[in-house]
Formats: C-alpha cells, sequence, structure tokens
C-alpha cells in the first residue's frame, strides 16, 4: 500500500488514537466470548442450489492494525486484542458454513485527526475492492465514508461507487457523536439518495454512554441501543422521508427497534415537531428498513422483529470474525428455530439480498454454495 510523507501509521499519536482504539475494542468485546447455544445443531450446509449472502461480515487488513495498533477489546477481558483475520479465513469459514457471499464492510474507522481517518478509509476501501476482484463470486464491498467530514465523504463515495465499484456504502450510526440525521450530513445522504445506494448500519457507542458499566463492554447493551437513537435521528430529521432511495440495512434484528417501533409511532404522532418529519407515520418507514440477523437468529429475537416486518425485509449475517465460527454456526441453525417456511428461509439466506445487491447476486450465484 503507498503511503504518503505522513504516512498512515503514527507512532507518535497514540493519545489521539485512543478513542478510536476504544470504539473499535468496545465493538468487539463480548463477541469474541460467544457460544453456541446448547443443544442446537451444527453447522448445516446449503445444498448447491442456495445462495447465501452474509451482509454482515467485516474485514481487518494490516493497514488497520498497523494504524490502530493491536487492538485491546475493552472490559471484562481488557488483554485482548482484536482478533488475527486475513482472506484466507473468511474464505475457510464460508466454504465450510456454506456461504456463497460476504459483503464485507470495516470496523469503525473514525480518528480525531481526520487526515488519519481519511487516509485509513481511503485504504480500506481500496483493499477490500481488491478482495472484491480477486474473488468476484466470493465477494461484495461496503465502502466506508470519512464522515463526519462531509465533503470527504462525498468525494469518497463518487471514488467508491464510480472508481471502485463498491456494492454500498458502509455506515457507523454515530460519528464523532454525531448520530446520521444530523444536519451535518444531509448532502451526503441526499447523494446516496441520488444514487440509490444500498446503505448498511453497523452500532457503535457515543462517548456520553461509553463505560456506564466498566464491568460490561458496550456491545452488550449500547450498541443496540445505539442503533435505535440513529434510527430514531434519521426518522425525526426528515432523513428517511426524503430520501425513500436509499435502501437501508440495520445491524443485530434493528436493536431495539422491534420493542420500541409502537412508542415512537405514538409519542412521534404526538409530538408535532417529530410529526412533521413522518407525515405517513414511523410505523410505514421502519417496515420498509432491512435487518440482519447477527447475535439475533433465535426465536425470541426474531419474534419481535417479524412483529414489525416480513420475512422479506431480513437479511442473513454473521458478524464474523467478531462473532467466531461457531458463532456463524449457531446463526444458521438458529434460523431454522424462527418457523420459517421453505422459501422464507431461502430468502432470508440469499435471497433477499440478491435482490438488493445486483453484482453479489449475479457473481455470486455463479460459485456454488457448500
Amino acid at each position: 500500500m503507498h503511503r504518503d510523507n505522513d504516512g498512515i501509521v503514527d507512532p507518535k499519536g497514540e493519545h489521539a488514537l485512543r478513542p478510536a482504539r476504544r470504539k473499535f475494542g468496545m465493538m468487539a468485546a463480548a463477541l469474541l466470548a460467544g457460544r453456541a447455544v446448547p443443544g442446537m445443531a451444527q453447522a448445516v450446509g446449503a445444498p448447491a442450489t442456495v445462495q447465501r449472502i452474509d451482509v454482515h461480515h467485516h474485514f481487518l487488513p494490516a493497514v488497520f492494525r498497523e494504524t490502530m495498533g493491536e487492538v485491546a477489546i475493552g472490559a471484562p477481558a481488557p488483554n485482548r486484542i482484536a482478533p488475527q483475520w486475513k482472506i484466507e479465513d473468511s474464505l475457510g469459514v464460508m466454504d465450510r458454513q456454506g456461504i456463497t457471499t460476504a459483503v464485507v464492510s470495516a470496523p469503525p474507522l473514525w480518528m480525531p485527526e481526520m487526515a488519519k481517518t481519511r487516509r485509513l478509509t481511503r485504504a480500506c476501501n481500496e483493499f477490500s475492492a481488491q478482495m472484491v476482484a480477486d474473488h468476484p463470486t466470493r465477494f461484495g464491498a461496503f465502502a466506508a465514508l470519512p464522515l463526519p467530514d462531509a465533503t470527504a465523504a462525498l468525494k469518497e463515495i463518487q471514488y467508491s461507487l464510480d472508481t471502485l465499484k463498491a456494492d454500498g456504502i458502509g455506515l457507523m450510526t454515530n460519528y464523532d457523536d454525531r448520530y446520521l440525521g444530523h444536519a451535518d450530513f444531509v448532502p451526503v445522504f441526499d447523494e446516496l439518495n441520488r444514487r440509490k445506494a444500498v446503505v448498511y448500519v453497523h452500532p457503535t457507542s457515543c462517548s456520553c454512554n461509553r463505560g456506564l458499566l466498566p464491568d460490561e463492554p458496550d456491545s452488550l447493551i449500547e450498541f443496540p441501543h445505539d442503533t435505535t437513537r440513529t434510527v430514531a435521528s434519521l426518522m425525526f430529521s426528515g432523513t428517511f422521508n426524503r430520501c425513500p432511495d436509499i435502501r437501508f440495512i440495520f445491524s443485530h434484528a434493528g436493536g431495539t427497534v422491534p420493542f420500541l417501533a409502537t412508542r415512537m409511532a405514538i409519542l412521534g404522532a404526538q409530538d408535532k415537531g417529530l410529526a412533521r418529519h413522518v407525515p405517513q407515520g414511523v410505523m410505514p418507514i421502519l417496515r420498509g428498513l432491512y435487518y440482519d440477523t447477527a447475535i439475533s437468529a433465535n426465536p425470541i429475537s426474531m419474534a419481535a422483529l417479524l412483529k414489525l416486518v416480513t420475512p422479506a425485509n431480513v437479511l442473513l449475517g454473521t458478524d464474523f470474525p467478531f462473532v467466531p465460527e461457531h458463532g456463524m454456526q449457531a446463526t444458521l441453525a438458529g434460523l431454522r428455530d424462527v418457523g420459517f417456511s421453505a422459501g422464507e428461509l431461502r430468502a432470508v439466506e440469499g435471497g433477499n439480498a440478491a435482490r438488493l445487491l445486483d453484482r453479489v447476486a449475479r457473481d455470486g450465484a455463479r460459485t456454488p454454495a457448500g
């Protein structure tokens, strides 16, 4: 990877990188300690005719580690570090678990020094584009943006979608404590709407909620809530209503959105300031979003989600490598306990994503799963 004179690596910038390390660390905590549910079936291989598309699959290139360091993943195990990863790890687990295609996204890349954020974002987007070029039937890519710098983000949208041919855009729920409905991001979402982009959203935590429960990682509780906060931000800023052509995918079955959907609908209608941003109401918007299955493929979580949306809005997500292979097995097996019909299960595992991601569907179908 070419580096300019400033370089991506900055050993003297240790203190500047710590907030980003904490943010990434909290994303990864507890997930590495995950266990398959006792008694749950092990991995269920897909028939050769089934296309499984994993829309929640991370990559951790060397340039990320070189910039962020060996990222401690926080309480209760501060000696842990982010998982080692290489492309062959993803290909291996995909082969063993019958995943046809993984659409990869980067972990949080934001740093207080925006020049470093811009360089790291570009490096990660070029890395994922090379993954797709080398393995077009196995990988897709959601390109990252160097937010909260909206001007740089607009340039990265153009480069990523027009030059790198990314399959969509991957965002975090907040950037430097600004949620996605923030006024600064209006031009970014207007451009993504113009392009009818697929936008995948992964949670992180904001500074005011970091470490509230010092013995627990933010990923345990804060991440699902942060997804709900950014959905509310997009809802009541009017972004969803203004940008109907963006296809949004939210992680982990929407976090706490299914539980709070009716509350948002009732209170949002009562408050005139909020109601003007959702002229058709809250529920139609929530029912038009897409939600992945990562750490949520079980009858309890899916029951809540499926009261809000139909199976047509549910996409397979595994959260590899932060959720290791046995967690991927639990996800695939757990989907069979939800009560989907055979056709619904095929749609959730791949058909729904194929409708959103044309190139992934076309190229992935050339490689049998299993």
